[in-house]
Formats: structure tokens, C-alpha cells, sequence
């Protein structure tokens, strides 16, 4: 019975001590440099940082301490983009080519344009025709109808969602002819007159003299 008392206190006091020092390891800034034990009246062990009359003087070494390092930054600090720029490198008449005579009797016109990028959001194309506004629209192709004859000059202009003109092409030249209603095929007419040949009947009665 003795000897299982013994083993007994042995392990709390293994286990008070091990406690001690598991509480210094994790509060290293509290911490007692010299710790105490003491016997109560039932005979357990009692540790205290505070001395005491038949205290035992337990010198403990000092808590290590742990500089924990600081976090390591793992995002990239936000950047304010700038919005992106409309710019076209290219807007140009792919057809008609300049200074092209097309011939239509109902002044029917086919235009294809060519632009580079392609268009941005908001931003559409614009024909003109003699320096006045024609058709407008995102397609690349244009027709127009009912054109008068004669010379013509057709460009095509970008303009954004503001109604500002960001991008011009060149002018060009084409010629339209229609057919003529007074050029009409002359009627031919047979102008040639039948000639009637009379015969005048000669009697064979001769009177006798």
C-alpha cells in the first residue's frame, strides 16, 4: 500500500511539474524565476512562487522565448487600371474602288467597308455621300437606292457613344450613269411607193373605107 502511495505522488507530481512547465512555455512574459513546494497537512505536494516557512527553493530556467515571424504578405497591391482606349488603326472603302464608273438605271450603290479592330461597344459606322450624312449603322456594309447620275464623293467615319467622330476614312470618287429615256431606237418606215402600170387596150376593129 506503501509503495502504491508512493508511485502516486511520484506521478502528481510529475504531472504538476510538467503543468508548470507547459504554463510557462505559453505565457512566457509571466513567469517566476524561482518556484516553491511545500508539503500540506495530508502530505501532497504543493509549488507556489510565493516563499513559505520549510518552503523547498526550486530553481527554474528561464522561459525561452519565441519571436513568432511576422506573416509573409501573399497578394499584390491593388492597382487602379486605367480604362482601356478606343483607337482604330484602320477604316477604309473596300468597294466601290475610286474613281469607279457604275452603271445603274435604278442608282443602286453596294459599299463595303473594312475597320481594325472591329468596333467597340456604343461605337457605329457612318456613310456620307457628297458631305452629307447617308446611312449609319454596325454593319460593315452599306446600299443605297434612288442615287442621282452624275459624280459623287463617299466616306465613312467612326463615332462613339457620345456622338464624337473618332475615326475618318478617305474620300472617293465614283461616277453613275444611267440610260438616257430620250436615246430610244428610231422607227424605220418603208418609205418605198408601188407603181401601177396601166394598160390602155388597143381595139383590132378597123373601119373600112
Amino acid at each position: 500500500m506503501s509503495l502504491f502511495l508512493d508511485i502516486l505522488m511520484v506521478y502528481k507530481f510529475i504531472n504538476m511539474k510538467l503543468l508548470l512547465v507547459l504554463n510557462l512555455l505559453f505565457t512566457p512574459f509571466v513567469y517566476a524565476e524561482t518556484a516553491y513546494k511545500t508539503f500540506d497537512a495530508e502530505g501532497n505536494i504543493i509549488f507556489s512562487d510565493v516563499p513559505s516557512v520549510g518552503a523547498e527553493t526550486i530553481e527554474l530556467q528561464e522561459a525561452q522565448m519565441i519571436d513568432t515571424p511576422e506573416a509573409i504578405r501573399t497578394y499584390r497591391p491593388t492597382t487602379k487600371l486605367e480604362p482601356q482606349k478606343k483607337e482604330y488603326s484602320k477604316l477604309v472603302i473596300l468597294s466601290p474602288e475610286n474613281d469607279v464608273t457604275i452603271r445603274n438605271n435604278q442608282g443602286n450603290i453596294s459599299i463595303a467597308v473594312e475597320v481594325k479592330p472591329l468596333l467597340f461597344g456604343g461605337d457605329s459606322l457612318v456613310l456620307f455621300m457628297d458631305g452629307k450624312e447617308t446611312s449609319s449603322g454596325t454593319s460593315l456594309q452599306f446600299s443605297l437606292s434612288n442615287v442621282d447620275r452624275g459624280t459623287h464623293t463617299i466616306a465613312v467615319a467612326v463615332k462613339n457613344e457620345k456622338g464624337k467622330f473618332i475615326k475618318r476614312s478617305e474620300k472617293l470618287v465614283l461616277h453613275l450613269r444611267k440610260a438616257s429615256v430620250l436615246l430610244k431606237k428610231p422607227t424605220i418606215i418603208d418609205t418605198t411607193i408601188s407603181e401601177k402600170t396601166e394598160s390602155v387596150p388597143v381595139s383590132t376593129d378597123t373601119p373600112l373605107l
